[in-house]
């Protein structure tokens, strides 16, 4: 039997709960995030965002199927994901602009097959939605001439801590279940500054910590088109999920007049409505050669109720995906180049926000690469050029770059030999 030492199997499990613990969704800020639960942010690994976050439709052995757990079962080797990103967004509004730039930990993903070429499970944590804004407005004092200026400022975002499991039933049809965990506050702050009282500020903090299971069933099959070519189809489904949410409002006057003063204005916990999700794929791929595939998710986003009960104005959202991969010859001694794993893809976002009766939508192109590392494992980076909003009727337009960049290692562990 050969075993990997105990040192090594418990440096990736204590890694795992370290990111677990420490992931922040610090990436996709936007100033379009202050509606609902934020900027929702698709369970797609740096592979699938190199072909515009495609994934529902396609998988393979060499990278962790998060996207569509019913492709799971075609991971026979043992792969922990890990990675992480950095956004650059240059925010425009009418002639003036501001550029910030964001990033930290992307995910953290384990898999590992119970009964290869059957049944393959995986558990992981990554970010579910991401909040930060900040807007800024003057104000009059209603009954009086008072004047002054109002920001108001919003962060934080969900994650999510998922248990997932793949397997084929017959033939080339998979099931697939994940399970997440979500868990996390996101805070809004009022501040008011009156003119002549800059020393003295209000400030009002609402503050709704939310927790609760998710769950997402999927289904894939593949139809053989030649020896080695498949069509592949994948459908992912959650449904619509009560969400237990925790809300606080602290009302405090900064310097107060009585140190550390601050007065309790309300607080409660209720459930919020997260509207279902429907996703459908498509892909025709030559095993570990090249793939092609699309990919279209659609959201009910009217049917969402936050804390007040209302959907917060938002309307129905949906996206499409297209994108693809080439791998020249991935047997090749002779050039790296060949063995490397090319990508390319774009996505096309009708968001749920609305801004003036506006709907906000979000277009990009992506391109990716693996570097082809020892035990098949890789280096995964990823490119993703955007834009997000409009400059019509005195919105805000981003343009934004974000780097991915991930290892993923794969081995065989947990399999017992017959010889050492």
């Amino acid at each position: 039997m050969r075993v990997r030492s105990i040192a090594q199997r418990a440096f990736w499990l204590v890694g795992l709960v370290s990111l677990a613990i420490s992931a922040k969704a610090q990436i996709g800020v936007t100033p379009y995030s202050s509606q609902g639960l934020g900027q929702l942010l698709r369970p797609a690994l740096v592979h699938n965002q190199g072909m515009g976050g495609i994934g529902i439709g396609s998988g393979n052995s060499l990278f962790i199927n998060y996207t569509n757990s019913s492709f799971l079962y075609k991971n026979n080797l043992s792969s922990f994901d890990v990675a992480f990103s950095v956004e650059q967004n240059v925010l425009q509004r009418e002639d003036a602009s501001v550029s910030q730039t964001n990033g930290g930990l992307s995910y953290g993903i384990f898999s590992f097959p119970v009964v290869p070429n059957r049944w393959t499970m995986s558990f992981g944590v990554a970010p579910f939605s991401v909040v930060k804004y900040r807007i800024q407005e003057d104000i009059t004092i209603g009954g009086s001439a008072d004047e002054g200026l109002q920001v108001i400022e919003g962060e934080g975002g969900l994650n999510a801590v998922s248990f997932s499991n793949g397997v084929r039933v017959v033939g080339n049809l998979g099931l697939g279940l994940r399970i997440s965990y979500l868990f996390g506050p996101i805070t809004e702050t009022r501040t008011v500054l009156l003119d002549g009282f800059q020393a003295q500020r209000t400030e009002l903090e609402d503050e709704t910590y939310y927790s609760d299971l998710i769950f997402e069933p999927s289904i894939s099959y593949g139809l053989k088109l030649g020896e080695k070519t498949l069509l592949n189809v994948g459908v992912t489904y959650q449904p619509e999920t009560q969400v237990r949410a925790t809300r606080e409002i602290t009302l405090r006057t900064v310097p107060s007049i009585t140190p550390g003063e601050s007065i309790e204005s309300g607080s409660g916990e209720r459930d919020i409505t997260l509207p279902s999700r429907l996703g459908v794929g498509f892909s025709v791929e030559k095993s570990l050669k090249y793939l092609v595939g699309v990919d279209f998710l659609t959201q009910p986003w009217e049917d969402y109720r936050s804390f007040n009960g209302t959907n917060d104005g938002m309307r129905n959202s949906y996206e499409l995906s297209v994108g693809g991969q080439l791998i020249p010859d991935i047997t090749s001694i002779n050039s790296y180049l060949a063995r490397m794993a090319y990508r390319l893809g774009f996505f096309y976002r009708n968001t749920p926000f609305v801004v003036n009766d506006r709907q906000i939508t979000d277009f990009g192109l992506n391109v990716g690469f693996s570097l082809p590392m020892s035990n098949l494992s890789s280096t995964n980076i990823a490119l993703e050029v955007g834009n997000r909003g409009t400059l019509d009727e005195g919105l805000i337009r981003e343009n934004y770059f974000k780097v991915s960049a991930g290892i993923t290692f794969n081995d065989r562990w947990f399999i017992r030999r017959k010889f050492d």
